[in-house]
């Protein structure tokens, strides 16, 4: 449907809703990530499962790291990539694993090869990363780029494993809803302000300024408003093309394709794990909004609406684009299922014992956060609590205990790791994705 003079004015004065939520994000002057407001673990905004399974995730990943290194012929030189550092706790406890291990005889040469990369689109994640690693920062080399918009491919090397642990949530969708006549359309933002629109640079002065009486209203103009975002649901979703009948709306990322090849394509020979909540194509059908893009603390219900620049917004991950794009870049699917197989392929084996491994190390995070060390110190504080029922820990680690068997799948999840290669991979053939 092409574009009336109307609709190509609202298209340049207003963001669209996947502009609006990139903002929201990583705006220089008001954005979530941009402005350091970010807080992870206890007290903050969200946990990951590098932070409530530390330090056994990190040692997870060397693991599945030197497994890779052997695959690949031990080869002199070998990375482990991370897309999207978080607060550096995964990093820490990958260097800090490999560090520990180089006394090994069997560790002792992939620790010699061995060098921690990270890709980071925002400098305070970059200072803050730097700060909790303190000393081992020098063992870790930084990259700052946002993969999804580089026109042209980074290589970093011949050899690697690359991790993207809750990446692909954090890049901005465009929202389709169905038209009057049943044909897809693009959702854009009107801000406003006592009732007049705000453009995009009015709007950012405004949020900078941390101003309360903004309000947002959403409009649908013509697919041809986003240019090339026909060609990406022709290919990713032709589903949501035309909807003859009321249907949820779809949440469409042309950047995950961009993201998912230049990943790819770091090394010549490498696999990437992509790890994340998200689901196939069916359950992003069918799924009522709410369930697939949240804004604020988890089960909060807000909308992105509600404090946008204050709130992290994510989104449940198709995964079924992401097999598609890897493919389409020459890439294998070698895996698709549960984070269990990390833990296989790392060596780990998640027990009784290791409940109070972690819980003792997320004890001396609060200790040092107590009394006044680390990056997190000022909102940890504020996810300490004390109660006689927990004296003795027993709620902490019964919590730990079901992060330890929802990693497993023992309990529901929605999370998700897709492992895509150009290489040897860590995972058995059994394990190849055919979904």
């Amino acid at each position: 449907m092409p574009l009336s003079k109307i609709d190509a004015r609202r298209a340049r004065a207003f963001p669209s809703y996947r502009d609006f939520v990139d903002d929201a994000l990583f705006h220089p002057r008001w954005g979530y990530y941009s402005t350091g407001v970010v807080r992870f673990g206890e007290g903050g905004h969200y946990d990951t499962f590098p932070t409530a399974l530390s330090p056994l995730f990190g040692r997870m990943v060397a693991g599945a790291a030197r497994r890779a290194w052997v695959r690949a012929g031990r080869p002199s030189a070998f990375e482990v990539c991370e897309l999207g550092a978080g607060n550096g706790q995964l990093c820490l406890d990958t260097v800090a694993t490999v560090a520990t291990r180089a006394a090994d005889p069997a560790w002792r040469a992939f620790a010699s090869a061995f060098r921690y990369r990270v890709i980071e689109r925002s400098a305070a994640l970059v200072a803050r990363q730097r700060e909790k690693l303190g000393l081992l920062a020098a063992r870790v080399m930084w990259t700052r780029t946002d993969l999804s918009r580089r026109a042209r491919s980074l290589r970093l090397g011949r050899h690697g494993l690359v991790v993207a642990n809750e990446v692909l949530d954090c890049l901005a969708h465009h929202k389709i809803v169905r038209g009057r006549d049943g044909v897809a359309r693009v959702v854009f933002v009107v801000p406003t302000r006592r009732g007049r629109p705000l453009d995009r640079r009015a709007l950012a002065r405004g949020l900078a300024r941390g101003e309360n009486g903004i309000r947002y209203r959403e409009i649908a103009l013509p697919l041809a408003a986003v240019p090339g975002l026909t060609a990406f649901l022709a290919r990713h979703c032709p589903e949501r093309l035309f909807m003859p009948r009321a249907c949820p709306p779809y949440f469409a990322c042309p950047a995950m394709p961009a993201l998912v090849r230049a990943g790819g394509r770091l090394y010549d020979h490498a696999e990437t794990l992509w790890i994340d909540y998200g689901s196939l194509r069916p359950f992003h059908l069918r799924a009522p909004e709410h369930r697939r893009v949240f804004a604020g603390p988890p089960r909060s219900r807000r909308s992105v609406y509600d404090a946008p620049g204050r709130d992290d917004i994510t989104f449940m991950v198709d995964f079924t684009v992401v097999a598609r794009a890897a493919r389409d870049a020459g890439l294998t699917c070698t895996y698709y299922g549960g984070q269990r197989r990390l833990a296989e392929a790392g060596g780990v084996r998640l027990g009784p014992a290791d409940v109070e491994r972690i819980a003792q190390a997320r004890a001396a995070g609060w200790l040092l956060a107590f009394v006044g060390v680390g990056p997190e110190r000022a909102w940890r504080r504020g996810g300490l609590t004390w109660s006689r029922h927990g004296a003795r820990g027993g709620a902490l680690r019964a919590g730990i205990a079901r992060d330890v068997e929802e990693f497993l799948g023992r309990r529901s999840t929605r999370f998700r790791m897709l492992a895509t290669s150009s290489g040897p991979t860590v995972f058995r053939a059994a394990d190849r994705m055919r979904a």
